[in-house]
Order: structure tokens, then C-alpha cells, then sequence
């Protein structure tokens, strides 16, 4: 199965927020946890965040740790940590 390209990346010539994410969805299906959280840490805080869609309460946090993930894991990629 062939993976979609990033087209930020192809662009831009950098990694989108999202890279890897499709690989480490790949590994993860594949049972191969650790690598899956290394390529990328949000995935599966963002698979659950859905789960809690109807607690108004829950939802904006969850969003705002997925976010905070996200960003934090791009930006410390991209600092080549």
C-alpha cells in the first residue's frame, strides 16, 4: 500500500506538523508501539480525543493537549531532536 505524499513537504522542503503520521498509524496496526509513538506522539491521543466529543466540558482540553503535542513534537523535530 503506498502512502500519500506530504505536499507541504514537497512544497516547502520541510516537515508539515503531520508527517509520519500515516506510518506511525501503519505501526501502530502492526503492534510495533514504541516506534509508532516515536515517529509520531499525537496519534494516539488523537485517535481518542473523538471518544469524548459530547463532554463540552473534556473536549477543549483534550484538543489543546493534542494541539500542544502536535506542535511540540514538530518543533523539536525540526530542531533535529
Amino acid at each position: 500500500m503506498g502512502l500519500m505524499p506530504c505536499a507541504y513537504r514537497q512544497l516547502l522542503g520541510i516537515d508539515c506538523p503531520f508527517c509520519g503520521a500515516q506510518r506511525s498509524a501503519l505501526l501502530l496496526l502492526q503492534g510495533r508501539f514504541t516506534e509508532s509513538f516515536r515517529l509520531f506522539p499525537a496519534l494516539v491521543p488523537i485517535a481518542v480525543t473523538p471518544l469524548f466529543a459530547r463532554c463540552k466540558k473534556v473536549l477543549p482540553i483534550l484538543l489543546g493537549i493534542d494541539a500542544a503535542i502536535v506542535v511540540g513534537s514538530w518543533l523539536l523535530r525540526m530542531a533535529g531532536v
